[in-house]
């Protein structure tokens, strides 16, 4: 994807009692930076799937990129996250759970 994504699709599942959290934003509500690690992450995913998780009861996060027909899924374990896309998927775990 080479430009910003029309919305960003959000969940996540495990840890524990393995409670899914869903949610949607649109690329209005992205900031510029969020934009830039999400694709930079997306580059980095394409093809390869996320790497075992670092234990169990871990969170799982599947983000789609989504822009007309165009989808990108990227999946990332809990200790897999970029510092750099943290507040992003915080904030996202925050507006699934006001759902």
């Amino acid at each position: 994807m080479t430009s910003e994504p029309a919305r960003i699709e959000f969940e996540r599942s495990g840890g524990f009692a393995n409670v899914r959290l869903r949610t949607t934003l649109e690329a209005a509500e992205l900031h510029p930076d969020e934009a830039a690690e999400l694709e930079r992450v997306a580059r980095e995913q394409a093809g390869a799937g996320p790497a075992p998780a670092a234990g169990a009861d871990r969170f799982q996060y599947d983000i789609g990129l989504v822009r007309g027909d165009e989808r990108i899924t990227v999946t990332l374990h809990e200790d897999q996250v970029p510092d750099g896309l943290r507040p992003l998927i915080d904030r996202l775990v925050e507006r699934a759970r006001r759902r």
